[in-house]
């Protein structure tokens, strides 16, 4: 009876996809596996077994396909994978016994194999794989979504649209998952839970269902909502990577559920204090950690927040150079108060071209009286590459980013604009604020440096467009921000260089090759000062820029005199 009822269950659970029903969704006890105090997917004989463990206890051998795989009746001679245990039927095109992949208007089975053959498609034209029919028409997978002719009414709100395969629609499958998502007790105690409960209701249906195909989000949200006590930066931390749990911890801070933090920077110095762990000894392990408080901590925590991840990453990569002299040090018989110039000399010439970036943990240890005085140089670079679009191309580029039949992202095009015409950085882009957009009039100005820039007629409405309309896709809403020109998927933090960097590259801007078209042009017709003031970059860029321009144009004249 005991193995009827497991058998049973596994083939409920089987059938509602392997999801907790609601009352496991809100039950919580000690887990028989891992001891831990989580919700509850499965009574077992030894005693509960959590939503974590119970897929690991399904891995069997399958008595069909003889695959290692989860199965039911996992355990006994029974065992059988969800694929092998689905019922078989005669195709209705090739005439084999095969898994149904679709059927036909009058209901007959076709297999997955005869499923996925291409056909034109009845709504769009293009020859696509068939995902459904309508009185002989074939249908693919985005116009049968759409097409009125596959709409039904929900079973349980009598709404009329395309209805999921039991019978409910969009917003009545995401209510019951949202239902069963918080417990009733957070609800009545937490306003900051009943306001994220809110925002789940009252967005669409679909953008719900697309949210909980998160599994990993949605599992680590279940179990953060079913221990309250538990929700904490630190939980989130110890749950697992950045990417892993950011997209849980901007929801969680955006509605209250967590104070907003600076996620860089803690992530930062808790990756300082684990690196630490890696020099052996004492003494330079300590040096290491007083120097990274000292040179790199101390001054993130007076920069205005929140810390780009590209600061962080850099400053990261000076530490681990610094954790490269060590090592390097240990390995030929040294440690930090023994090293010599000829040391140091050596170092440099041993390994990479930014091994100079020793230079200030060496000038603070000596400070320190922790090492000698010691120098390293840093390896003159070969001068700026000069090799980019010329203004012609870069014109032609610019008037087909800008034409209204090419459908780009507003926000995108102002961007790409930016950097042909002014040869800015992606970050300097995405660092924009809305104060840094200035309209005077009908004219508007944009601030990258000392002085604000005047910005041609169509790059202005460009401007104003993207002002108005500045919109975050997260994960259950599209969340306005009052701060950012182009704000990020995390509340209070913009949109990241590499995501600008990749929309760029789709439109066909190369960020590195376009700007370096543009400082050309630009350092030809300004000074340096004039050009730092506009652009923001160091008066000294700006004097290295015009230097190779004018170094390339008198090569190029002395080639036109020896002709």
């Amino acid at each position: 009876m005991r193995a009827h009822d497991e058998g049973l269950e596994e083939l409920t659970e089987a059938l509602g996809r392997g999801k907790p029903s609601a009352a496991a969704a809100r039950r919580t006890a000690t887990c028989s596996v891992c001891a831990r105090h989580r919700p509850i997917a499965w009574n077992g004989p030894a005693g509960p077994v959590c939503t974590i463990c119970r897929p690991g206890q399904k891995i069997d051998t399958c008595r069909v396909c003889k695959r290692k795989k989860p199965c039911l009746f996992a355990g006994t001679p029974r065992a059988q994978c969800h694929e092998c245990s689905k019922r078989r039927e005669c195709c209705n095109t090739c005439g084999k016994d095969r898994l149904v992949g679709t059927r036909t208007g009058a209901g007959e089975a076709v297999c997955k194999a005869c499923s996925r053959k291409r056909e034109p498609c009845s709504g769009c034209g293009r020859s696509r794989v068939v995902a459904a029919r309508l009185q002989g028409a074939a249908y693919c997978d985005y116009c049968h979504r759409r097409n009125p002719g596959f709409f039904r009414d929900c079973l349980l709100c009598g709404r009329h649209e395309k209805l999921r395969k039991d019978g409910r629609c969009d917003r009545c499958t995401a209510d019951s998952k949202v239902d069963e998502l918080f417990p009733a007790e957070l609800l009545a105690s937490t306003p900051q839970a009943r306001s994220l409960y809110d925002a789940f209701m009252a967005s669409d249906g679909s953008t719900v269902l697309q949210a909980f195909e998160r599994t990993q989000s949605m599992s680590l949200l279940r179990s953060l909502l079913a221990s309250p006590d538990t929700i904490t930066h630190a939980t989130l931390d110890a749950a697992g990577t950045d990417q892993t749990t950011r997209t849980v911890r901007a929801v969680l801070v955006e509605h209250g559920l967590l104070p907003p933090r600076d996620n860089n920077l803690a992530r930062f110095e808790a990756w300082v204090d684990s690196t630490a762990a890696q020099v052996l000894d004492p003494t330079e392990r300590a040096a290491f950690v007083r120097f990274a408080r000292w040179r790199h901590l101390r001054e993130l925590r007076q920069r205005p927040t929140p810390i780009p991840s590209t600061t962080t990453t850099s400053r990261r990569r000076e530490l681990r150079i610094v954790l490269e002299l060590l090592a390097w040090a240990r390995d030929h018989g040294r440690i930090l108060a023994t090293l010599t110039q000829a040391d140091i000399d050596c170092f440099r010439a041993s390994g990479h071209r930014e091994r100079h970036r020793v230079k200030a943990f060496l000038v603070w240890a000596h400070q320190n009286r922790l090492a000698a005085k010691l120098q390293i140089t840093k390896v003159q670079s070969s001068g700026l590459s000069l090799d980019g679009p010329s203004a012609g191309e870069r014109c032609k580029l610019l008037n087909h980013l800008l034409s209204p039949a090419v459908q780009i992202p507003p926000a995108t095009r102002l961007a790409a604009s930016l950097i042909l015409l002014y040869g800015v950085r992606p970050h300097q882009i995405t660092n924009l604020r809305l104060q840094d957009v200035i309209r005077e009039g009908s004219t508007i100005r944009i601030r990258f440096g000392a002085e604000p820039l005047l910005l041609p007629e169509n790059i202005a409405e460009l401007a104003s467009e993207v002002c108005q309309e500045r919109r975050a896709t997260r994960m259950i809403s599209s969340a306005d921000d009052t701060e950012w020109l182009l704000p990020g998927t995390r509340p209070g933090y913009p949109l990241s260089p590499a995501a600008l960097t990749k929309r760029l590259h789709l439109v066909g801007v190369v960020p590195t090759t376009a700007r370096t078209g543009a400082m050309v042009s630009l350092a030809q017709e300004l000074p340096p000062v004039i050009l730092a003031r506009l652009t923001g970059l160091s008066t000294t860029n700006d004097i290295k820029w015009s230097e190779a321009v004018a170094a390339s144009n008198a090569r190029y004249a002395a080639l036109l005199v020896n002709r």
